[in-house]
């Protein structure tokens, strides 16, 4: 991971987005330990990671406007068939989810709105699908520097026409 700097707009995957507005020593039984200091967006407060473990806590930049072609292309590829089991379906896309990477998080969306749209999905399966998308628009509206509500329109706008009339045995 690149070392991020003070005023980097970036996203945490269970905290979202934010502006890293200090770097921190901090410590704790006489070790100290540098934390990334991040303000979250919509007052929301402000998060200290450790800067150590930032990778493995999926904390990272937001997509830049270049990176969209592949998450263009998640949205039109193929649905993968997902787990029949609710319980090791739910697993596996929170761990998606977690993972924090907006691809993942893209065909978590994809994968789930065809679901949706099949009149398969849970009430479970329909509030893992708004977490992923309001995941996915916190981080196109901290990219584009644009509302949530924005994002989420084009996040809509994007599904609409690209799941009717796909198989949904892909991978």
């Amino acid at each position: 991971m690149t070392q991020l700097k003070i005023g980097d707009k970036v996203l945490h995957p269970v905290y979202g987005a934010g502006t890293l507005i200090s770097i921190e020593n901090r410590g704790t039984d006489g070790t100290t330990a540098k934390y990334y200091v991040i303000e979250l967006v919509k007052g929301k407060g402000r998060l200290l990671t450790p800067v150590e473990k930032s990778e493995e806590l999926g904390l990272r930049k937001p997509v830049e406007k270049r990176g969209r072609r592949e998450l263009s292309q998640v949205f039109s590829g193929r649905p993968r068939r997902l787990a029949e089991d609710y319980r090791k379906r739910r697993g596996i896309i929170d761990q998606r989810l977690r993972e924090g990477s907006y691809v993942e998080v893209g065909r978590v969306v994809r994968d789930l709105s065809w679901v949706e749209r099949q009149g398969r999905a849970t009430t479970g399966d329909r509030r893992l699908l708004q977490r992923a998308k309001e995941s996915l628009a916190k981080e196109l509206a901290a990219s584009d520097a644009i509302s949530e509500e924005e994002a989420m329109e084009r996040i809509e706008a994007a599904l609409a026409g690209r799941l009717s009339g796909k198989g949904d045995k892909g991978g």
